[in-house]
């Protein structure tokens, strides 16, 4: 998804990108492949540990894994709500944690997390993800104010819906779909091209006085 698409951008730009998911991926122009889990500790090390190694160090990190479980609150489990949470929560945490001391030492360092629209708001039937979200958002707010002078730049992309393999999921199991979908008011979803975009812009110097910024790029959809 988003993800892939931001291998495909950075690469295409000219940076040498590790591509990381729970097995390691084929995504064109990526120089390295990593597997691992975010959600572990030693799974976080690891994935960081190898970028930095196979890319002899680490200017950047962009965080963009995200599950969601969707139906009514009242019907999740503990455990479904915990695991959305642990993905895009704890794993963008052990993440940062793991790559901030080689940020610090080298005075540098940029990172992208994923949000959503549904950082900013309530959605009905997602409840953990617009939870966990949420949580980017502000987990993403606190490493940028703390972390500022030292020459990291933390920001939080919050995309509307994209034609990646969730939306498409979720878009199955709506029963309003084309009704969510038309109101979008640029009349569609994004391509994940376009919130490749939107990252690559973030991590360049262009993007140099964007701190915890929620940036949001989502075809008009929290502004009607």
């Amino acid at each position: 998804g988003i993800g892939r698409a931001a291998v495909e951008r950075l690469a295409a730009d000219g940076a040498h990108v590790a591509a990381a998911d729970l097995e390691a991926p084929d995504v064109p122009g990526m120089a390295l492949a990593v597997g691992g889990d975010v959600t572990d500790e030693a799974g976080a090390a690891a994935i960081v540990a190898a970028a930095a190694d196979g890319l002899g160090g680490l200017d950047a990190l962009v965080l963009a894994a995200g599950i969601h479980w969707a139906g009514p609150t009242h019907e999740m489990s503990a455990d479904a709500f915990r695991r959305v949470l642990d993905v895009s929560v704890l794993g963008t945490f052990l993440c940062c944690r793991e790559a901030l001391p080689l940020f610090l030492d080298q005075g540098s360092g940029r990172v992208v997390t994923l949000g959503s629209t549904a950082s900013l708001g309530g959605a009905p039937g997602l409840a953990a993800y617009s939870a966990a979200k949420g949580a980017v958002l502000n987990l993403t707010r606190s490493i940028a104010v703390e972390y500022a002078r030292r020459g990291v730049r933390a920001n939080c992309l919050c995309p509307g819906s994209t034609n990646t393999p969730l939306i498409k999921q979720l878009m199955a199991e709506r029963p309003d779909a084309a009704e969510f979908r038309d109101k979008h008011p640029i009349g569609r979803f994004a391509e994940p091209e376009e919130i490749a975009a939107t990252i690559a812009f973030l991590l360049s110097d262009e993007a140099s006085f964007f701190i915890g910024s929620a940036v949001v790029v989502d075809g008009g959809f929290t502004a009607s």
